[in-house]
């Protein structure tokens, strides 16, 4: 339910819908809108905006309780099935059961140290890429209800789909955003060279685990890369997902445009679906926690890229809250 608030209640991550103001200072921004910094509270108390209204269900509400207590198992299938009919949800466990068995095999090759078959991938993703519309966005929602043997199965398809979903609101050709779903699916597979009681731990890392871990992105690239007719922009993603826009990223520090835009966009997805995430340790934050924390991370994403997934992927409606 919509809720109108005064501008010292806005914080980041709010979508306003509505606007009380006199016009006396410049032109309204347009509406929908998120409030995605502080500047945008102060643009608005420039401009003598009296209260607005917020939407909760599209982005935080007031005095949104933190990502700490996030959504529950069954808060999150409670959600799911409000917001999918039965016949979107059916849809996508078919589509999740029908490339099950090409991402396991895929992932039982990396285990066994055999060359990854791009057919297999490529296979996964032309599902993914008929799975249209609200059965897109009710799989990328299925997909966060992971187990414990589930976490790198659903975590790749979800990034994967969700990358043909930016893919498509950025305008994208179909190529390439075929590249992009493929890059996604398997962006991750670097970790499975590593000790899976390094993976599955709860506990606070060491220094040492820490720069293991940081070692995926750079063994999934030696390992795809021993694949003849695997592209360049499916091995970018997989090398440079990691990298940050301010230079603080890894394996390699690269900066800015530096950074292959397909890795510039798989960050963001990335990140927004392991946030948004149940796991086995963990509840997930919602939407609006995510956003509002990606937003607030100055120099991790590609702004431009960041505000066009808000705007086209939040906002725009293409994902559900």
């Amino acid at each position: 339910m919509k809720k109108r608030i005064r501008l010292h209640q806005l914080r980041t991550g709010m979508l306003v819908t509505e606007m009380e103001w006199d016009g006396s200072a410049g032109a309204a921004p347009e509406l929908p809108f998120l409030i995605s910094s502080r500047k945008d509270v102060d643009r608005l108390m420039r401009a003598e905006v009296i209260s607005v209204v917020i939407d909760p269900s599209r982005g935080a509400d007031v005095g949104g309780g933190g990502h700490a207590g996030g959504l529950s198992h069954a808060q999150f299938e409670t959600d799911l099935l409000s917001k999918f009919s039965a016949k979107d949800i059916e849809s996508a466990r078919q589509t999740i059961e029908e490339t099950a068995p090409h991402v396991r095999s895929l992932l039982s090759d990396v285990r066994m140290g055999e060359t990854v078959k791009l057919e297999g991938a490529s296979k996964t993703v032309d599902s993914l890429m008929a799975a249209a519309g609200r059965h897109s966005a009710a799989l990328i929602g299925l997909s966060r209800l992971k187990e414990k043997d589930q976490v790198t199965f659903l975590h790749s398809l979800a990034v994967s789909a969700l990358m043909i979903d930016f893919g498509r609101a950025l305008k994208l050709d179909e190529e390439t955003i075929h590249l992009l779903g493929v890059g996604g699916l398997l962006h991750d597979f670097g970790k499975m060279l590593l000790p899976k009681a390094l993976l599955t731990k709860r506990d606070t890392l060491s220094e040492a685990e820490r720069q293991m871990v940081r070692t995926h992105p750079l063994r999934g690239y030696e390992l795809l890369k021993r694949a003849e007719d695997m592209p360049q922009t499916v091995l970018d993603i997989c090398l440079y997902h990691h990298e940050q826009f301010d230079g603080t990223g890894y394996p390699r520090g690269l900066q800015g445009t530096d950074i292959p835009r397909p890795a510039r966009i798989a960050a963001v997805c990335d990140v927004y679906e392991a946030m948004t995430t149940i796991r086995p340790y963990k509840r997930a934050w919602t939407q609006s926690e995510a956003i509002g924390f990606m937003l607030d991370s100055p120099g991790h994403f590609d702004p431009e890229l960041l505000q066009q997934f808000v705007a086209r992927m939040v906002v725009g409606g293409v994902l559900a809250a």
